[in-house]
């Protein structure tokens, strides 16, 4: 096994256009679900998931997706550029409430090259990616990140209308734990955010204190983005019934603080964050009901994931989060990043089946690249590779490696991990000062749950993995010849 850190020599493959008209894309992701939540994925998951079951059966289940962090902003940041977010400037990996964007707008995103090739593109839920926020105080810069200071009358710059969506509804962070609480507009709040979060929300576990809209109702929020999706599907087709959409839904649910709808409470044998589980495929159901509603389920291209893996894995009540995978949000395990990820489109996708190849939220840029017939501009989506081939049930796996970080709320990133031919080498960050690194090594082929480290007995395997990590840190990974 050899490779390179050349770019390749091959021009570019040219512009080749599908015959039949491109589908509507969808693309649902939940906040924290975790492997074994799905029913679909886990038989003896005490959550029902009726709409991602129903989904898996007229569609493939994917057994080995992975987001690119087991962290929220930059699993959002990968999936929409095809780029890990450890290359970017940014000094820590979350976005903060008020933190300016972290994605440039000359970057290729997904939105920006579906919208290139005649798509309608909306973003609907949680942004948490950036904005630039309106200062009333300092006039020389015109922004601030204190939130006394904003002015939210004025234009929220640096969204989602500026990286490739025509429309934007939604929330700047995560939709119910961090401030501002109220929804943005395209680049306006719909409402002022004018008064303090109360105590009881303020003392739950996940929510970060703040401004909010004196309207808000913390266990509707996501309800409230369901229904505002479904409304946008139904004016799209109204205004522009033959140009194809590309909607990205991006829930809060089952992320913490689990505050749950009245008609849900109890819904699951798993607790307030099982019943939060319920409300995501509660939400996918209302996706599919208004797809079905408009005659549109046949020429729509449907995927559900989740951005990384759960809180925790086994809970009070015995529920593996996880599934039978070691981790969790936050870790590098498998339980940290593999995640949920089902696929539905009608006479292209084989219904009921399963898919073990491997693939990433990175892909997702290069894949619809290839679906939409545009060659990816060079220099973008470095870690994105099509799995076209691999949705439609054909082709070998086109990913060679796959690495995942886990970010720390003050750093660029935290531990990593690499896999490559069955191998996997996680290197975890020191603890302490004056720690050093701790390599645990993993043969997954024989042991998927990484219950035993192997690296005392395969050492080589240790310096292949590393230097093929240091080789993906310098150079794209698309670019990398195995």
């Amino acid at each position: 096994m050899t490779w390179s850190n050349q770019l390749p020599s091959r021009e570019p493959e040219p512009n080749k256009k599908m015959k039949t008209q491109n589908p509507n894309i969808v693309l649902v992701m939940a906040d924290d679900m975790g492997y074994g939540d799905p029913g679909c994925y886990n038989p003896e998951s005490k959550i029902p998931t009726p709409n991602i079951d129903r989904l898996a059966r007229e569609g493939t289940r994917f057994t080995d997706a992975h987001s690119p962090c087991a962290l929220c902003t930059p699993s959002r940041y990968g999936l929409l550029t095809g780029r890990y977010h450890w290359r970017t400037a940014k000094p820590h990996t979350l976005v903060m409430p008020y933190e300016p964007p972290i994605i440039e707008a000359s970057r290729t995103t997904i939105a920006s090259m579906l919208k290139g090739c005649g798509y309608k593109t909306a973003c609907i839920g949680k942004w948490h990616l950036g904005f630039l926020y309106p200062s009333k105080v300092d006039k020389k810069s015109g922004y601030t990140e204190q939130e006394g200071d904003i002015d939210f009358h004025q234009t929220l710059d640096g969204g989602p209308l500026e990286l490739g969506f025509d429309y934007f509804y939604g929330t700047a962070g995560c939709s119910t734990s961090d401030p501002p609480y109220c929804f943005i507009e395209n680049n306006r709040a719909v409402d002022i955010p004018s008064i303090s979060s109360p105590e009881a929300l303020n003392e739950l576990p996940g929510f970060y204190p703040g401004l909010m809209v004196p309207q808000w109702v913390e266990a509707e929020v996501d309800i409230h983005l369901a229904l505002r999706a479904r409304a946008h599907i139904a004016e799209q087709i109204k205004s522009s019934p033959k140009t194809p959409f590309f909607l990205y839904f991006a829930l809060s649910a089952p992320h913490n603080p689990w505050v749950v709808p009245e008609f849900l409470k109890g819904s699951s044998g798993d607790g307030l964050r099982g019943d939060m589980n319920v409300l995501a495929d509660w939400c996918l159901g209302q996706i599919y009901e208004e797809l079905s509603k408009q005659g549109l389920l046949d020429n729509t291209l449907i995927i559900y994931t989740s951005d990384h893996g759960p809180q925790y894995n086994i809970g009070k009540t015995g529920h593996r989060a996880s599934g039978f995978f070691r981790g969790h949000k936050n870790t590098a395990f498998e339980g940290g990043h593999r995640v949920p990820f089902v696929v539905r489109w009608p006479g292209k996708v084989i219904s009921g089946t399963t898919s073990d190849h491997l693939i990433c939220h990175t892909d997702l840029l290069a894949t619809f690249a290839e679906l939409t017939g545009q060659p990816l501009p060079e220099g973008a989506g470095e870690d994105s590779f099509s799995a076209f081939a691999n949705l439609l049930g054909k082709g070998q796996p086109q990913r060679p490696a796959f690495v995942a970080d886990t970010g720390h709320h003050g750093l660029a990133s935290g531990d990593f991990s690499i896999r490559h031919d069955g191998w996997k080498l996680i290197i975890m960050a020191p603890r302490r000062q004056g720690d050093s690194e701790e390599l645990l090594l993993f043969n997954l082929n024989d042991d998927p749950f990484e219950q035993n480290d192997v690296k005392a007995v395969f050492p080589e395997q240790v310096s292949v993995l590393e230097m093929l990590l240091y080789q993906v840190k310098h150079t794209g990974s698309r670019y990398l010849k195995f």
